[in-house]
């Protein structure tokens, strides 16, 4: 996997990852229907940026509430704009760089700790997910199977691991966790690559994934 250099900033290297705190995240929740949620993102003003990390580029969308969308890529810029255009259409969401790194800067670019804010929209059973998986330490992993047995719903597999695909904030809602029963790295909706590389990152012994 080649690595994608920071765009404007120059990264910090983190001494010792445990000493992270964004796993204490302020999380703000917006429970809404899967008919509802275009509605509603139609409806929500965005500041969107773009920032090279570690892990690749990432797109990181912001509103009032907090960080509510946050991507990963490695294809072209305009093209991975474009569909994040398609999910947040209001006309007046505009880029600023310097706001988002902002945002990002204690997440990906400094050793100092803090406490990001973010948004999660979704349904009931989406957002119970999502926090849920935000209770998995870094360095630890879980199986699909694992995560409906933690919300109460072991039947529910299927709807879980669609949750977990529909996760709208990588990295801080931790879906890269989440394995197969086997220990195989399974789907990762910004890639295997990039879900292998924070996994060590993070210090899982992946073996031969």
């Amino acid at each position: 996997m080649e690595l994608v250099g920071v765009e404007n900033h120059n990264i910090n290297s983190l001494k010792n990852p445990q000493d992270r705190l964004w796993r204490n995240i302020v999380v703000n929740t917006k429970e809404v229907s899967s008919r509802e949620k275009k509605r509603v993102r139609d409806d929500m003003r965005i500041v969107y940026g773009v920032h090279g990390t570690q892990f690749g580029r990432c797109l990181v969308g912001v509103c009032q509430e907090g960080i509510c969308y946050m991507s990963f890529f490695l294809s072209d810029v305009k093209t991975h704009i474009g569909k994040f255009k398609k999910i947040w259409q209001n006309p007046e969401n505009r880029r600023d760089d310097e706001k988002t790194f902002k945002e990002l800067k204690g997440i990906f670019f400094s050793n100092k700790k803090q406490k990001p804010e973010i948004l999660l929209l979704g349904t009931r059973f989406q957002n119970r997910v999502w926090k849920k998986l935000l209770e998995v330490k870094e360095g630890e992993v879980l199986s699909y199977s694992d995560l409906a047995e933690l919300i109460g719903e072991p039947r529910a597999v299927r709807a879980v691991s669609n949750a977990v695909a529909n996760n709208p904030v990588a990295y801080l809602v931790p879906c890269h966790r989440v394995l197969g029963k086997t220990g195989d790295l399974h789907g990762y909706r910004w890639g295997l690559d990039i879900k292998k590389a924070i996994l060590e990152y993070e210090g899982v012994n992946l073996g031969s994934n």
